[in-house]
This record gives structure tokens, sequence and C-alpha cells, in this order.
């Protein structure tokens, strides 16, 4: 299981590269790091295949949700046109859809899942209200989006209540959710209410993708 903290190393360093291209605006040295990202964000999550703590049921769905959130990532890079946009949000919606079934499947639901969901419903009303002028064409592709990708996260959260992962695999799966909701919400600021430079939401993004792909290696540890 420690094979896949090879790639992950790897995965982490040109991250901090990732995000100075991207805040430089360099569209095709950041279309470059984002493919090799993606590789070794998915070679991390083939990793849970060989471990002797993966599943491989679980390990196949997590990597399914990865490598259609890469994809998306990638048309995340340049997104002037309105089609990309629209197909971002849906592979986006797809990859946290595959992500909340998986986290589901093998955990089922618990009493606490309704606090916690409480509280994501909150954070989707306030963030429809600050986005909401900024949206445009894009407000019911949003609104869905806005729904699925909190509900992914209590999922991922819930696996702290269960007892089908192991605790080192509940604590990744629910940081990686919730960084990954922490960098799509910089993303959502930077396009719909006022352009800011990224500051945390590449590395948020790609270090929640990798943590979740971490979980398949220490699924029962």
């Amino acid at each position: 299981m420690f094979y896949a903290c090879i790639p992950a190393y790897l995965t982490i360093m040109l991250t901090i590269f990732y995000l100075i291209a991207r805040n430089r605006k360099d569209i095709k040295r950041t279309a470059f790091i984002q493919a090799i990202l993606t590789v070794l964000v998915i070679i991390v999550a083939a990793m849970g295949f060989l471990s002797p703590a993966g599943e491989w049921e679980y390990t196949v769905w997590i990597m399914v949700g990865l490598s259609l959130c890469l994809i998306g990532d990638i048309l995340n890079i340049n997104m002037t046109k309105e089609w990309i946009q629209y197909a971002a949000i849906a592979v986006f919606t797809l990859a946290c859809l595959v992500y909340a079934i998986a986290f589901a499947r093998f955990n089922g639901f618990h009493p606490e899942d309704w606090f916690i969901g409480a509280v994501f419903l909150v954070i989707y009303g306030l963030l429809v209200r600050l986005y909401w002028k900024g949206l445009g064409k894009l407000k019911t592709p949003f609104l869905i989006y806005g729904l699925i990708m909190p509900f992914m996260v209590t999922r991922a959260i819930s696996t702290l209540f269960g007892s089908t992962f192991s605790l080192t695999s509940a604590i990744m799966i629910s940081l990686g959710a919730i960084l990954l909701y922490l960098g799509d919400i910089e993303s959502g600021v930077h396009r719909f209410h006022q352009p800011v430079k990224y500051f945390y939401g590449p590395i948020c993004i790609a270090g929640g993708q990798l943590l979740i792909a971490l979980s398949c290696s220490y699924l029962n540890l």
C-alpha cells in the first residue's frame, strides 16, 4: 500500500507548479501539468488493487470518479466557450454522483447525516445567493451541481460514523471531499462573483483528489 505514496509525492510537487502556471494564465503549461497530474492521481488510485488493505470494487468506483473529475479539470482550464462550461459542469456533476454512490454503497446512512446535511444546505443557499447575478445562463446547471457536490461531501463525512471504512481511510475521504469543495468554492467566486487570484483552490482540488485516491489503498487499514 505504501507504493501509492511514490506517485503521491510527485503529485504534491507538481501541484505547486500548476498553481503558479494557473495564476500566470499560462494555458499551455497549465494543460501540460494537469495532464501529468491526471495520470499520477489515477495511478495512485490503481494502487488500491495491489494493497492488502484495499477493496477492488471500491477502487473501481473511485477510479471512475477520478477519471471523470479530472476530465472536468482539463475542460476547466479554458472556459471561453459556452459548450465547454456546460460540459465541465456535467462531468463534475457525474463525478460527484459516482463518489457519493461509492461512499453510500459501502458505508450506508447514519443518524448524524441529518445534521451534516442541514449544515451543507445552508452553505448551498449562501453560495447560490453569492453567485446568482454572475451565473447568467448557467443558473439551472449550477443549481443541480450545487446540490450534488455537497451531497457527495456529506456522504464522505458520513464514513467517519460507519464501520466499513477504517479511521485512516475515512479521514482521507472526508478531508479529500472537503478540500474539493473548498477548491470548488474559490473557483466559483473567481468566475461568478469577482475575479481573484487563485490562492488555495488548485491545491485543494489536487489535494482532495489525491486523498480520495489514496483511500483505495487504506480502506481496511
